[in-house]
């Protein structure tokens, strides 16, 4: 599966879960999830993303790895800092951001039977 479309499908569920709101943050985030031949960004925030999103890097998050490794990160099989720690991502931009990416990643993660 692309990274867009699980970008979108993260998209959608944190759409649905209304309990994420108190920690989406006011203003834009920009994260970037970059694979090998493929670039998706998820813009996070309360903030209308139609005012203007210069490229402020100090509002961005960039994560790296295989297709491979963002599937299992947006599929909620692995977490970002297990990936950090496999070397499989790798991650530039503000420890904060990244625990605000791991803690919507974590709670949005797709609901799983057990059976």
């Amino acid at each position: 599966m692309e990274v867009r479309e699980l970008v979108g499908q993260f998209v959608e569920r944190m759409q649905v879960l209304r309990h994420l709101l108190p920690i989406v943050p006011d203003e834009q985030l920009c994260v970037r999830f970059e694979s090998d031949d493929e670039t998706a960004l998820l813009l996070i925030g309360k903030e209308s993303a139609a005012r203007g999103m210069e490229n402020d890097e100090r509002k961005t998050l960039t994560v790296r790895g295989s297709k491979e490794a963002l599937a299992s990160l947006l599929n909620g099989e692995l977490k970002l800092q297990q990936l950090v720690r496999l070397r499989e991502v790798y991650v530039s931009g503000s420890f904060r951001h990244m625990l605000l990416l791991e803690s919507l990643l974590h709670l949005a993660k797709p609901y799983r039977h057990v059976g």
